[in-house]
């Protein structure tokens, strides 16, 4: 008879009898993770009109959500589609008690609520934020995990917002071609930045991330049975696609999450003046 043998785990917060280094990979994460969502609140609050932003932000004069001085229109994703409030276009729906929010605190509510639903980012921040395992075979400080209930009810809302997210993509589609308008004094035609390529790279990575995304992939074909019939070669085809993009989808979770970021830096970093936006061809 095969004697039972328990698991290397004793109880209490972190304690194990493992001897490998399993703090890294979560640790790594949380560092990762934690750095991006400060950066994504300190820049989204940023063109909001009140508080110590109200000095550096909007009511400032100082616009950092788009670079205009190349004669192209290079817009940060934290803030596409641009909603300035109390402005023209989209911004003249915000009512007047709400004219001192950031645009970007109207946009983050989609990429926010995709990512912070998605399976494997549910799997990263509840071992590295919340410790619920902090990894395998070691204790967690909180009991037994008991699964996704009460609050975390809030996850099944993933498939709606992978909805808005995949429109997302046609909104920074668009704003990759506006990038490549260039209209100025000095400028004018079809032409191509540094920047131009920045947001172009965003799409695609963002593109392979939200295209593997496992209630994506459910969508176009994981619901059938069979691909006979009603299109089926050119669903089978989708979701084939979908599946090799699926295989890697935590990598696309993380490469497109910090680019989106270097992408906002780079906008940030060129209506600062600290870089340049270059522009490679065309555009005169």
């Amino acid at each position: 008879m095969v004697e039972a043998k328990h698991l290397p785990m004793d109880r209490g917060f972190g304690k194990t009898e493992r001897i490998d280094a399993w703090w890294k990979s979560p640790l790594a994460m949380a560092i990762y993770l934690g750095l991006a969502i400060a950066y994504a609140t300190w820049r989204g609050f940023m063109e909001a009109d009140f508080w110590i932003f109200s000095d550096f932000g909007m009511s400032g004069g100082t616009q950092t959500m788009a670079i205009e001085s190349e004669g192209s229109h290079v817009l940060s994703p934290l803030f596409s589609p641009l909603i300035i409030p109390g402005e023209d276009g989209l911004g003249s729906w915000v009512p007047e008690s709400l004219w001192w929010m950031s645009p970007a605190m109207f946009i983050l509510i989609v990429p926010a609520g995709f990512r912070g639903t998605c399976y494997y980012y549910r799997k990263a921040y509840y071992r590295s934020l919340m410790a619920s395992p902090v990894a395998c075979a070691v204790s967690t400080p909180f009991g037994d995990y008991n699964g996704e209930r009460r609050l975390f009810l809030f996850q099944n809302l993933h498939r709606y917002f992978m909805y808005l997210a995949v429109a997302y993509l046609f909104v920074l589609s668009y704003d990759v071609y506006m990038a490549t308008q260039f209209h100025g004094e000095n400028t004018n035609g079809i032409g191509v930045s540094v920047g131009t390529l920045v947001l172009l790279l965003n799409v695609i990575l963002l593109g392979g991330y939200t295209l593997g995304c496992h209630s994506f992939r459910h969508a176009i074909g994981g619901i059938r049975d069979r691909f006979k019939n009603g299109g089926g070669a050119i669903a089978e085809a989708c979701w084939k696609n979908c599946t090799k993009l699926n295989k890697n989808h935590n990598k696309w979770a993380i490469y497109s999450l910090f680019w989106v970021m270097f992408t906002d830096f780079y906008v940030y970093a060129c209506t600062e003046g600290w870089w340049t936006d270059i522009v490679l061809f065309g555009g005169i």
